[in-house]
């Protein structure tokens, strides 16, 4: 037992002395914070599109393209309050406060267009760059309105098949004159369209698990979310501690070293301490982590701190994570350094690595579908898989499984794990010890027991 502490801690310190280890200790935030932030990002420092708007259906000042314009005008995301002549429908539109595009000015080689083909013709110049706005920059899009009062056609122009983003913008605020036009057709005040959309129905969520009188809010859906991102947080740690682990002695038995380590000490102490070490390491990076999320945390929204912690506490679901959390990356690790020892390159860990990265993708792919359907029948048996049981077991834990659903995977995860560990230690000490290349056939030999 004291040769595995002293094995532990070599292994510790010396992950700890490595650049990579500090780069992906600090890289993880980042990546994290970038991943949060950076569609806003990029959307925010990108200018507001130019949007030419281009009516050729004839109906004058109380057309759609008026209707187009007073309304990108006005505050994004909302109609716009207009008053409507029913004689003429014409828009008396207020005064914008906030624009949701830049509305270019319609140039008059454009404005005498009558017809879609006779503004495409028109319009290419400025969608292939030949041509900018008076101001010098470039159309973003341009929407060409077509159609009568029962049915309009809009094309919708862009420099590139991959520039969008306006299509919606632009129909939901054509659908408003359009029903606003057929109501008036019918004789009936299109003010009534704006009474029939506004104050509808607001549905709110009860269920008898909700904290406060029934009523769901997002206190409620924390604990979900906490698991899908404790399950991720395992899954990270399985891929980098468990990845250093196996680089570690790939390296150790390039350069001899795990002979030396043979020599003085048991190859169940050896494999013991390097897994403690990197199980060492992955709480070192969990606690970095956390740190640095609670922080955020507080300094951003401190009424949520108390509210995550709750959730962490509730189920228990932190103490079966750290429980799932300690078996399943026992078995991972003991599988990496299994395979470490049988190699002396990285490329050659890649032949016994393929498998292993298969089966740990597949817990990606339900984690996000499980906040939503966390009882769904193929999650439940899912989790009885036992190397699928550490990531999506958590999940579980937080939609109230059964207890005897619980304590029945880990006692099936354990036990997995102490047939794995068994098998590892026998493949490691003979991987450990070979001298020739690797050969997948003398690999399966030595997992169930025979010798090549």
């Amino acid at each position: 037992m004291k040769r595995a502490l002293i094995i532990a801690s070599r292994e510790y310190l010396s992950f700890l002395r490595t650049p990579g280890f500090w780069v992906s200790l600090l890289v993880m935030p980042v990546v994290a914070l970038l991943t949060s932030l950076g569609p806003q990002m990029i959307a925010r420092s990108e200018p507001p599109p130019t949007l030419m708007v281009v009516d050729v259906t004839g109906l004058g000042a109380g057309g759609p393209g008026a209707w187009l314009v007073s309304s990108l005008a006005g505050p994004a995301g909302r109609e716009p309050a207009a008053q409507f002549d029913q004689a003429a429908m014409r828009v008396r539109a207020p005064t914008p406060t906030r624009a949701a595009a830049v509305l270019a000015p319609v140039p008059d080689r454009v404005a005498k267009a009558r017809s879609p083909s006779e503004a495409a013709v028109a319009l290419r110049p400025y969608m292939s760059g030949e041509l900018k706005l008076p101001n010098g920059r470039a159309l973003s899009a341009a929407a060409v309105i077509s159609g009568t009062a029962d049915h309009l056609k809009v094309d919708l122009w862009t420099p590139t098949p991959t520039v969008g983003g306006l299509g919606g913008l632009v129909s939901e605020h054509l659908n408003v004159w359009l029903r606003r036009a057929r109501l008036t057709q019918a004789g009936v005040d299109p003010g009534l369209s704006d009474r029939l959309n506004a104050n509808l129905t607001d549905v709110q969520g009860y269920s008898p698990k909700a904290s406060v009188a029934g009523k769901v809010s997002f206190r409620d859906q924390l604990p979900a979310l906490a698991a899908v991102g404790l399950s991720f947080l395992l899954w990270t740690l399985v891929m980098t501690g468990a990845g250093i682990l196996l680089n570690t002695v790939i390296e150790e038995k390039s350069n001899r070293v795990i002979e030396v380590l043979l020599s003085s000490a048991s190859v169940t102490e050896i494999l013991a301490g390097k897994i403690a070490g990197g199980a060492a390491l992955s709480l070192t990076m969990m606690a970095f982590w956390g740190g640095i999320g609670a922080w955020l945390v507080g300094r951003s929204s401190p009424d949520l701190l108390p509210q995550i912690l709750s959730a962490l506490l509730g189920n228990g679901l932190i103490f079966w994570f750290i429980a799932f959390f300690l078996a399943g990356y026992l078995m991972y690790a003991s599988v990496f350094a299994a395979v470490g020892s049988f190699c002396e390159t990285p490329r050659e860990a890649q032949t016994l690595l393929g498998p292993i990265m298969v089966l740990l993708t597949v817990p990606i792919v339900f984690m996000g579908a499980s906040i939503t359907h966390p009882d769904a029948p193929a999650l439940k048996l899912l989790v009885w898989v036992p190397f699928f049981t550490p990531f999506l077991m958590t999940i579980r834990v937080a939609a109230g499984a059964p207890l005897p659903e619980l304590i029945g995977g880990l006692v099936m995860l354990v036990t997995t794990m102490v047939v794995v560990v068994l098998f590892a230690g026998r493949a490691f000490r003979s991987g450990a010890l070979a001298t020739e290349k690797l050969d997948a056939r003398r690999f399966l030999l030595v997992l169930i027991g025979r010798r090549s």
